[in-house]
Formats: C-alpha cells, sequence, structure tokens
C-alpha cells in the first residue's frame, strides 16, 4: 500500500502545504528519478505559477533534514533530490548523468570494527557509476 503525500508530511511533523504536497507527489510519481532544485521548480510551475526558487529549496532543505528526500552531491557540482522512504544505493550513468535507485544485496551487512574499533555505521551510501541501458543502446548503434 502507498502512502499519500498528506500522511508522509504528517507523519514527519511537516505542516501541509500546497508546495509541500506538491514536491512530494512529483518525488512520490516518479520514484526512482533525482532532480536539480531548479528541474523541481520547473516541473511544478504549471501547477504551482509563481513558485519561487527558494520556496523550492526551503522545501527540499526540509525533506532532507526530515528523511523523506535525500540530497546527492554531482561531480558536476549540483545537488540532486529524491525520494529517501527506504534504504537504497544508486547508480549514475556517465554520459546522461541520470541517476537511480538500484537495491543491491550484502552491502548492508558490511563492518568495519576492524579498522576503526568501536566505530558505529549510521548509515551507507554506494554509488556505482557507468553507462544506462538507454546511453549503451544508443552508444552500439
Amino acid at each position: 500500500m502507498s502512502l499519500s503525500a498528506e500522511i508522509i508530511l504528517r507523519e514527519n511533523g511537516l505542516r501541509v502545504t500546497p508546495q509541500r504536497l506538491a514536491v512530494l507527489e512529483l518525488f512520490l510519481s516518479h520514484s526512482g528519478f533525482h532532480w536539480s532544485a531548479d528541474q523541481i521548480r520547473n516541473q511544478l510551475l504549471p501547477r504551482i505559477p509563481g513558485l519561487a526558487r527558494g520556496t523550492t529549496y526551503k522545501v527540499l532543505e526540509e525533506f532532507v533534514r526530515s528523511h523523506i528526500c535525500e540530497e546527492l552531491p554531482t561531480p558536476e557540482g549540483l545537488f540532486l533530490y529524491g525520494i529517501r522512504l527506504k534504504p537504497h544505493h544508486h547508480f549514475a550513468c556517465r554520459k546522461c548523468h541520470r541517476w537511480f535507485d538500484i537495491d543491491v544485496d550484502g552491502v548492508d551487512n558490511i563492518h568495519i570494527s576492524s579498522i576503526l574499533p568501536g566505530a558505529v555505521i549510521d548509515d551507507i551510501a554506494v554509488t556505482f557509476h557507468g553507462l544506462c541501458r538507454d546511453c549503451r543502446v544508443n552508444e552500439s548503434q
């Protein structure tokens, strides 16, 4: 059963506003996609004319702080945002620069105690780099 944007906002202690709803609904309807703040704003402008750039950034900051979404730094110096309702890892295409959510078995069982005794892992973020299927197909044609 999928959660509604309104329920997710309330469960994370955030007030339900049109801007928060719109951003979260965009993430929920495109699960696995990652966008820059400007791309998110451009997607939402037809639905919320006059949506300020600062408002978009503020909503994203609140979502990152609440662990609803993640902020991923790119080699190009941008940040991409994607929904993070469950732990997952990423694949980044070196040609089209899209990021994809992927599940990888076994990564969450890594232990570092022999390297850093007493250390505790709070989160594991693995990013695989390569060519996505679309770019591979286009490259071979």
